[in-house]
């Protein structure tokens, strides 16, 4: 596409007074003022999404709409018709006799018979049929976690993948099964915020109720980077329109900066750490961070190939990014870092484990545009080098011994 580079600058400049605008707009709104995002509660899936959704669908909850909610969620997914098409009718949820249960215990997980586990929010009848929506915000995908749900109450259970745009579940996790099929995808961006709205009506009358959907409308539509008005899309659609090539090319290189920049903050992190751990460390980061479970890695001489790492949930720019210690566990005894880390102070305080991480947690959020953002400015960038490289720094020096104990697989 033969574009002239000089007419982009104009471009970029147009848009970026349109987005100022809307943030002024955001301003007088008091858009920027949201209790979840103000308590840190934005990426919660279980304390703040399914708690607050669980809330809303149960027709015993407090919000005193009986099963109001339910049936408005129900009318969003399509639940009947859903039921019609497996023609299976004995499935359908009954509503008047309908319960809802968060984190529904299944039992220990069985691998071989692919069953157990905890559902999110979980919703049933005096009949035994029954809804099970696993919450996807951030966290990854588990082991056959879909047909482990699946594989629940099989003749009477609906399961439904709900994610922040509506992504199908990953093979890891959904196996042979079929989305449309045997379980459902539904999204955040269209399928919650639509209900929503309709909770927003129905709930006209009880001012704190109405206004506490609307904080959580706001905060879902932020997620989702749906708050730019109806008048900024018109704005920023027909200056695309008079400048489609010049806004394809635009396009076409965002992705790329977005890749050097992340490399950039990586490198500076891995500068940082340097200053700090000399002999007998080792620093490295990915040279292609466009590739799935990439970023950098801390290793020392003694540890038998255990690592401390930083590693994208699947790719560091564009991904939330997890961090702890890595070790596959084929090739080094898990349990031999789990006993000798387990007084680690740093390691008590919300780390989780994998098959290749006997601990990790997450330590950044680059799937939302808004912390992407703090990339392009030196002053953000450089607070967030300093903190990363701070935790890893930590975790790296609280390891040094008791990693040097972990024993490989014989």
């Amino acid at each position: 596409m033969n574009v002239k580079t000089e007419k982009i600058k104009p471009l970029l400049s147009k848009v970026h007074t349109i987005v100022k605008q809307q943030k002024e707009i955001e301003v007088v709104k008091g858009e920027n003022f949201n209790i979840f995002s103000i308590l840190k509660m934005e990426a919660k899936e279980n304390a703040t999404h399914s708690a607050f959704l669980g809330e809303l669908l149960n027709p015993k909850g407090t919000h005193s709409k009986g099963d109001a909610f339910l049936k408005l969620f129900l009318e969003t997914v399509n639940y009947s018709s859903k039921v019609k098409e497996a023609k299976d009718e004995k499935k359908q949820l009954m509503i008047k006799s309908a319960s809802v249960k968060l984190e529904h215990d299944l039992g220990g997980i069985v691998k071989e018979s692919k069953t157990g586990g905890r559902i999110d929010i979980y919703i049933g009848d005096d009949k035994g049929n029954t809804i099970s929506i696993e919450n996807k915000i951030y966290a990854k995908d588990q082991e056959a976690q879909v047909e482990r749900y699946c594989n629940h109450n099989t003749k009477k259970n609906t399961v439904y993948y709900l994610t922040l745009k509506g992504k199908d579940a990953s093979e890891k996790s959904r196996g042979k099964l079929v989305e449309g099929k045997d379980y459902y995808s539904i999204s955040y961006k269209n399928d919650i915020v639509n209900w929503l709205e309709h909770c927003l009506k129905e709930a006209a009358d009880h001012p704190i109720l109405r206004e506490s959907i609307k904080q959580y409308l706001i905060l879902i539509k932020k997620l989702t980077n749906q708050l730019n008005n109806h008048t900024m899309t018109k704005e920023v659609k027909a200056i695309i329109m008079e400048n489609y090539a010049e806004a394809k090319v635009i396009e076409g290189n965002v992705w790329k900066v977005e890749l050097q920049t992340t490399k950039h903050f990586l490198d500076e992190v891995k500068l940082a750490i340097e200053l700090q751990l000399k002999n007998g460390w080792t620093i490295e980061v990915s040279d292609n961070l466009n590739a799935s479970w990439t970023g950098m890695s801390i290793s020392h001489s003694t540890w038998n190939g255990a690592i401390v790492k930083l590693e994208g949930a699947s790719k560091v720019p564009w991904s939330n990014s997890n961090y702890g210690i890595h070790a596959d566990n084929k090739v080094i005894n898990s349990s031999s870092i789990t006993n000798n880390c387990s007084e680690i102070e740093v390691l008590q305080h919300g780390f989780k484990s994998s098959d290749y991480w006997p601990y990790y947690k997450t330590i950044l959020w680059l799937s939302k545009d808004e912390n992407r953002l703090k990339l392009f400015d030196v002053k953000e960038r450089k607070h967030l080098v300093e903190v990363v490289g701070n935790k890893l720094i930590a975790l790296a020096k609280a390891c040094e011994i008791p990693l040097s104990k972990s024993t490989k697989v014989v």
